[in-house]
């Protein structure tokens, strides 16, 4: 197919990104570089949604539970997967329900320098949508690291977060040469709460509940890094007494459907983004996705 390609597969929590990654990978020989902020933690598995065959992937289980991760650090974590690939002439997939390290990746936002409107921009609207909270979690930053005040003042949060974002000494990163196309997986509203909770209810039943139990038995403290992906603290509570599994099952299925929300919200104004259409399922969307790339120019 000519020139390699980076393919992204985006769209909310349980459209199916995973298996269309996977299917797409095969058919065009790629690797799939995760991109989600909490599969890159060690012993969080079946609440992250990992993959079963994690050969597939890069970045995956890279971390343990107590480290800290940044869109930052993750582009420099696939920069240098992304240059080898497309070196040797390998097509990859990236796959994963974090909008901002897709972005970063892609459109190359770590190249920045000094102040820029557009990352400005950008970022106001994140803090309109996601909050204070919401922002800094996906980038990475704990509250508790901060002051009260940086969280309470937007403009000084804005700044601290474009300081995270840029380099303070030039840094040109590592160039790698592929074709950059982006596809989100467009599923019915319905649809995806039916899937959100359907999926929810197959972690329980996988044993959700008793791996997070076995964390906290292994000294993960509820305060580390990991903990912060949802669902991790309810099934913890419940874990240890505090919460019936029931009270925890209705309360991450509202949690994860608010987050699909804000997810869909944040691929509105993803830039050069390609809907599919995913009522098909995994297989028609593949095949889209495969017409379009035979049938674009990709010399």
């Amino acid at each position: 197919m000519g020139k390699p390609l980076a393919i992204a597969i985006m769209g909310p929590t349980a459209s199916g990104k995973s298996d269309v990654a996977e299917r797409l990978a095969a058919a065009l020989g790629a690797r799939i570089v995760n991109a989600d902020a909490f599969q890159v933690y060690r012993g969080f598995d079946i609440g992250t949604a990992k993959p079963i065959d994690r050969s597939l992937y890069d970045l995956i289980d890279i971390l343990d539970p107590t480290e800290s991760y940044s869109v930052g650090k993750f582009v420099r974590d696939a920069e240098p997967l992304m240059a080898c690939y497309a070196t040797e002439g390998r097509h990859t997939v990236v796959c994963g329900g974090s909008g901002l390290y897709v972005r970063a990746l892609l459109e190359g936002y770590r190249h920045m320098k000094g102040t820029d409107p557009k990352l400005r921009k950008a970022l106001e609207e994140d803090l309109d949508t996601f909050g204070s909270e919401g922002i800094l979690q996906r980038e990475g930053v704990s509250t508790a690291e901060l002051s009260h005040d940086l969280q309470r003042n937007p403009q000084r949060l804005l700044r601290f977060l474009e300081k995270r974002r840029m380099p303070s000494e030039p840094h040109d990163g590592i160039s790698w040469k592929s074709k950059r196309l982006k596809f989100a997986i467009d599923i019915e509203r319905n649809d995806l709460v039916c899937r959100i909770e359907a999926r929810i209810r197959r972690m329980v039943d996988r044993g959700w509940r008793e791996e997070v139990q076995s964390l906290l038995d292994s000294g993960v403290p509820l305060s580390a890094p990991a903990f912060r992906a949802i669902g991790y603290k309810p099934m913890a509570a419940v874990a240890t007494g505090l919460l019936s599994l029931d009270d925890a099952i209705d309360q991450v299925i509202v949690t994860t459907r608010q987050y699909a929300k804000r997810q869909l919200t944040w691929l509105r104004r993803e830039p050069q983004l390609q809907w599919v259409d995913g009522r098909g399922g995994t297989e028609p969307v593949v095949d889209h996705i495969l017409n379009t790339i035979k049938g674009g120019s990709n010399g």
